[in-house]
């Protein structure tokens, strides 16, 4: 989906984990890694990011190989995608609750998108949608993930993120759940509250639970 694309305007954004220090020892993380460097479609706007991670600064730490991520930057886009998680879900809203065709979803992103100058083809909104449903079907597999598992055990835990997101205002909100630590998207609901969606958290992860942060609503 990611072609070498240039946008009109584009904001630029540093990110970082909202969590400061470590969840071991208390000290103050610094910046280790950068985990991607990447262009974002959103409805509101182009926005070039900076995702950085974090660690313990002590090699002694029994944390200090665990690397921190920005909620906030996770939420933004799947991983590989340029088109922002607020495109693909409302993409899964008018396909799945209002039964538009994709021709009909491809007019209505080409009309949203052409203020800021960002066209989008019939083919991307096919890719959006099968995105969508992958994101659904992960978040249900996420029990069954051995290799995520494996990660969960060896970072001694997960520490929940919880993103509410709006594809527009006044509609629904769709409470995305992920382990913080390795971005696993671990439930993806239409739910009244953010506290229902964590209760969706696999129980065999849960156990594991260092801590727990609630996102904004986009």
């Amino acid at each position: 989906m990611e072609g070498a694309r240039k946008f009109a305007h584009v904001s630029r954004r540093f990110y970082r984990p909202e969590q400061y220090h470590c969840a071991e020892c208390q000290r103050g993380l610094r910046r280790a890694v950068t985990l991607s460097e990447r262009t974002v479609v959103t409805l509101e706007g182009v926005i070039k990011l900076v995702h950085a991670g974090y660690r313990c600064p002590d090699p002694q730490c029994a944390g200090h190989h665990r690397t921190y991520r920005s909620a906030r930057a996770d939420a933004l886009a799947l991983p590989w995608f340029t088109y922002g998680m607020d495109i693909v879900l409302l993409v899964g809203r008018l396909r799945l609750r209002e039964h538009q065709t994709v021709d009909e979803i491809h007019g209505e992103l080409l009309k949203r998108l052409a203020p800021l100058g960002v066209k989008i083809s019939r083919r991307e909104v096919l890719y959006l949608f099968e995105a969508y449903s992958t994101l659904l079907r992960e978040s249900l597999e996420a029990k069954d993930d051995v290799e995520w598992l494996a990660q969960v055990e060896k970072q001694g835990g997960i520490i929940v993120s919880v993103d509410g997101i709006q594809p527009e205002k006044g509609n629904e909100t769709v409470y995305l759940v992920r382990d913080a630590l390795s971005g696993r998207v671990l439930a993806a609901e239409n739910v009244t509250s953010s506290e229902t969606a964590v209760m969706r958290v696999p129980a065999c992860a849960s156990g594991g639970v260092r801590g727990a942060r609630t996102g904004d609503d986009q």
